[in-house]
């Protein structure tokens, strides 16, 4: 094999960018701030090297396990001490003082996270990644560290990708490359990813698996799911257990580089992205690299050249709009969601470039995660979407059970004020802060309606969680919706989700109308309430779906002993 450094730089992940666009990370996390950066040391960079073992070296024995969940509850009480102790002496500090001292305290515990994150690896680092999206709502300190976790962890050796390549596809290096970059282009919590060039001449990028990542990434769901689980004992009202419950199902699945090969080739496919001449109405101008080759370990994709989001310097410099680039990824995302029901349910900066060819069209990558949804869960997500949009809040909520999604309140104003802050406007990264304190007041209102409503006391209300069950096909698309925004947040542009999202969630209402397709059911398998929907269900049965075009069903109650039900066809 003959190595060497593409174009002699650190390129993107499919992609290249300016030599000068990411410092290394030791840059980042080592050392004191000094003339407002973090300075590099020799003693940090031994770190960062000790850091980039193989994990197969690590000892993932029952000793281990325990002291990396140690390590996370210890940083996370020391994280949330830090700011109890300045929240008591906020007091007494002068009020022009106070700005520069919680930029102070948070810098400090982002760079805590940070080396946690970087020390455990893992399942953390797509925490940290999800974190570094959310300029909407966490303070600059923590995006500009957090967001080197996009695509610059620690690399591994050399010999290990050689190991593993040379396993998987049974050929040495030299014949299968020409040339191979031994500097990867990134590094993430999964794999890493070097630039070659094949013996036909074609570029490409390799897409490597860190050894034992597997046994790092199941331990570390477990021990998530213990932390999820404590704090659900100790504060009901803050249960992330469908959230971790739908990753422990999910992430396994992005160790699998063939899934993720066709689910490339699927959402490609779906897109239109190999049919420039489509004239569909719901068509996106989105690019996906090509898949070359793929095994459970390897990953070989088309190479594209390109510039990070996340890129300001380069994106200006090009003239690229970036507004049009972020409303065209989330039409892409509308698209995969309403009309494909096959979505990617990882959209954070690292997973897209920009094209440097005009007209500079989005590059989107990585679809490990990737999620498909019935056809009827997929019209359920319409509904709930057009519903916020009209402000219907029994079709609101008509849609919530079709989901899956049930409350323990019936409270049509607040399910309809909650939806409403999944597919609010995004906000800009200088709004964080207003953004923040306007969240806290809607929720401190919604509990306080809850307590009302519950007829419980103030303490009371805070161990009481209103959402009764949450189906996990919703947890990925919010967080899907949570990643989108937080991008538009990290580029400061402003989209309006409503707008953009309705043609599409109108197109999954409309699906079975325009494409002439019969329902699978006409009366769906559900528990029967009353007699009246018993013999509701008996008379659809009887009239059939060829001779019926709708129903409206109402029911009212004049008084307790004469209740009323009435239906019309």
């Amino acid at each position: 094999m003959r190595g060497r450094r593409v174009r002699g730089q650190k390129g993107e992940l499919y992609g290249s960018s300016s030599a000068n666009q990411r410092p290394a990370l030791p840059m980042v996390v080592a050392g004191p701030p000094a003339d407002g950066g973090v300075a590099a040391t020799g003693r940090a960079s031994r770190r960062w090297r000790r850091r980039s073992r193989s994990a197969s070296e690590r000892n993932m024995g029952w000793g281990n396990i325990y002291k990396r969940r140690m390590k996370v509850f210890t940083v996370a009480l020391i994280i949330y001490l830090d700011y109890k102790a300045l929240q008591k002496r906020e007091r007494w500090i002068k009020k022009a003082k106070r700005a520069a001292l919680w930029e102070i305290v948070h810098e400090r515990n982002a760079r805590r996270l940070l080396n946690l994150i970087i020390e455990l690896e893992g399942l953390w680092v797509k925490l940290g990644q999800h974190l570094s999206t959310r300029a909407d709502v966490l303070p600059q300190a923590y995006i500009c560290l957090l967001k080197q976790l996009q695509d610059s962890m620690p690399s591994r050796p050399l010999e290990e990708v050689r190991h593993t390549i040379e396993t998987e596809l049974g050929q040495s290096m030299d014949d299968l490359f020409s040339d191979f970059d031994e500097t990867p282009l990134a590094t993430a919590s999964i794999a890493q990813v070097h630039r070659a060039i094949l013996r036909d001449g074609q570029e490409v990028v390799v897409k490597v698996q860190h050894e034992g990542i597997k046994a790092v990434i199941l331990e570390d769901l477990k021990n998530a799911k213990a932390i999820v689980d404590w704090i659900a004992w100790a504060d009901p009202q803050y249960d992330f257990s469908p959230l971790i419950d739908e990753w422990c199902k999910e992430v396994p699945k992005e160790l699998d580089f063939n899934r993720e090969a066709v689910n490339t080739k699927t959402v490609s496919k779906n897109l239109g992205c190999k049919s420039p001449s489509s004239s569909s109405v719901h068509r996106v101008n989105v690019l996906i690299p090509e898949v070359i080759q793929s095994t459970e370990k390897l990953l070989i994709l088309e190479f594209m050249d390109g510039v990070r989001l996340n890129d300001n310097e380069s994106l200006e410099k090009l003239g690229i709009d970036k507004q049009r680039i972020v409303e065209e990824i989330t039409r892409a995302y509308a698209h995969q969601i309403y009309v494909d029901g096959f979505f990617n349910g990882d959209p954070h900066p690292g997973n897209f470039l920009v094209s440097r060819e005009p007209p500079h069209h989005p590059v989107l990558l990585d679809f490990g995660l990737t999620k498909s949804i019935s056809s009827s869960t997929k019209q359920a997500l319409a509904k709930m979407f057009l519903a916020c949009a009209e402000g219907d809040h029994v079709a609101l909520l008509s849609a919530f059970a079709e989901i899956g999604l049930r409350l323990r309140v019936d409270m049509p104003d607040q399910a309809m004020e909650i939806t409403n802050i999944f597919f609010r406007n995004s906000t800009l990264a200088d709004d964080y802060l207003e953004n923040l304190k306007a969240l806290a007041k809607d929720r401190n209102e919604r509990m306080k309606a809850i307590q009302e409503k519950m007829k419980l006391g103030k303490k009371k209300s805070t161990f009481v969680n209103p959402v009764d069950a949450f189906p996990g096909d919703a947890v990925i698309f919010i967080r899907v919706l949570n990643l989108l925004r937080g991008l538009s947040a990290i580029l400061n542009v402003r989209i309006v989700y409503l707008d953009i999202l309705r043609p599409f969630a109108e197109a999954a209402l409309l699906g079975n109308q325009m494409l002439n397709v019969t329902p699978e059911k006409w009366v769906y398998e559900k528990p029967v309430l009353s007699r009246v929907e018993a013999k509701l269900r008996q008379l659809l049965l009887e009239i059939g779906q060829n001779k019926i075009l709708g129903i409206q069903v109402s029911k009212s109650v004049y008084n307790l002993t004469r209740p009323y039900s009435g239906f019309a066809v």
